[in-house]
C-alpha cells in the first residue's frame, strides 16, 4: 500500500497498513517498536493469544509503515479504540447501525432489495483510511470516494459520521 489502508478477507480476518510521517528528529523509532509490541502483548496475554500479529513495521523516507493481522473486526475495534465493522447489512443493522442514504458506484441513490440486505456484506469504519474489500464494491456512503472496484477511500468519517462500503 502506498497509504494507511485497511482490508478485510473474505474469512474476516482484517489486515492493515499504517503509514505515518516519522521526520522529526526527536522520533525514536526503537521506542516505537517497543510500545507497539507492549500493546500487542498486553492485548494478547488475556486470553486473546494471537488474535493479533505485527507482520512488519519499517521505517524509511521519513516514513513509517506497521502492518498487522487481526483476528476480526471486533478485535481490530477493541485494540485500536475505533469503530470496525464487517459483517452483512442485516448484521449491521442488528448491531444497531443505520445507513442513510447509499449510493451505486455510478453516484447514484441505491435502493437495495430484502435479498440484497441478506447477502451483501458491509465494512464500517469511522477512519479516514482507505478501504479494500475481497468483493466487488456495489454501495458506498457519502464520504467514500471510489478508487477501483474493490478499493475506496473513506474521508471525514468519524463517530458522528462513518464510512459505509457495501460489496459482494
Amino acid at each position: 500500500p502506498t497509504e494507511s489502508t485497511i482490508f478485510v478477507t473474505s474469512k474476516g480476518v482484517v489486515k492493515s497498513a499504517v503509514m505515518e510521517s516519522f521526520e522529526k528528529g526527536y522520533y525514536n523509532f526503537e521506542e516505537l517498536s517497543g510500545d507497539i509490541e507492549s500493546a500487542v502483548q498486553a492485548y494478547c496475554s488475556g486470553g486473546n493469544e494471537g488474535a493479533i500479529v505485527v507482520e512488519s513495521l519499517t521505517e524509511g523516507n521519513d516514513m513509517v509503515t506497521l502492518q498487522m493481522q487481526y483476528e476480526s473486526a471486533a478485535v481490530y475495534s477493541e485494540f485500536n479504540d475505533m469503530i470496525l465493522f464487517s459483517g452483512t447489512l442485516s448484521e449491521a443493522k442488528a448491531a444497531g447501525y443505520s445507513f442513510g442514504e447509499l449510493y451505486d458506484t455510478e453516484g447514484q441513490l441505491a435502493e437495495m432489495t430484502a435479498e440484497e440486505e441478506n447477502t451483501l456484506k458491509v465494512i464500517i469504519t469511522e477512519e479516514d483510511v482507505c478501504i479494500q474489500t475481497s468483493g466487488k464494491i456495489k454501495y458506498v456512503s457519502d464520504n467514500v470516494t471510489l478508487i477501483g472496484t474493490k478499493l475506496v477511500r473513506a474521508l471525514e468519517a468519524g463517530v458522528n459520521h462513518p464510512a459505509f462500503v457495501v460489496y459482494k
